[in-house]
């Protein structure tokens, strides 16, 4: 099992491997420019009145992350939900979204929004598996993707 805990600073590096892997798997490039976020955890996430956490073994390896961005007072956004590779189908994507769900709703979220690649097909079961709505299909960034909605009330 994992531990779930608060993105630090030191945290970077394996954030950004883990992005790599996760990404190029997909079929994108990783570094668009679409990722810029991640290079600004703490301003963009943190500070702005949201959270990024992190999945660690028992080792202290990040093995999953993921992000919850506000978009407005009412809205969030869950963005960067990535596990590695090798660790996928373990439960981390699942324990990681119920987490940054709870934390919405402590923060006082009402929605939240997200998207998944189109050929993210793992992403879409656990997005639906968790009552997650397909909104239907758009283009973000030149990236073809699958928007999902929750309601928190």
């Amino acid at each position: 099992m994992i531990r779930i805990r608060r993105y630090s600073t030191a945290d970077h590096d394996h954030v950004w491997r883990i992005h790599l892997l996760v990404i190029s798997e997909a079929g994108v490039e990783p570094t668009h420019k679409h990722y810029h976020d991640i290079f600004h955890i703490d301003e963009q996430y943190i500070q702005d009145g949201g959270e990024f956490l992190v999945g660690t073994n028992y080792k202290g390896n990040i093995l999953a992350m993921g992000g919850l961005k506000k978009l407005d007072d009412q809205t969030a956004e869950i963005k960067r939900l990535r596990v590695h590779p090798d660790h996928q189908q373990s439960g981390y994507g699942q324990l990681l979204l119920s987490k940054l769900e709870h934390r919405a709703r402590e923060l006082g979220y009402k929605q939240i929004y997200m998207d998944a690649l189109y050929n993210q097909y793992g992403a879409h079961k656990l997005f639906r598996k968790n009552d997650y709505i397909e909104k239907g299909p758009t283009i973000v960034d030149g990236f073809n993707v699958i928007v999902f909605e929750k309601s928190l009330v």
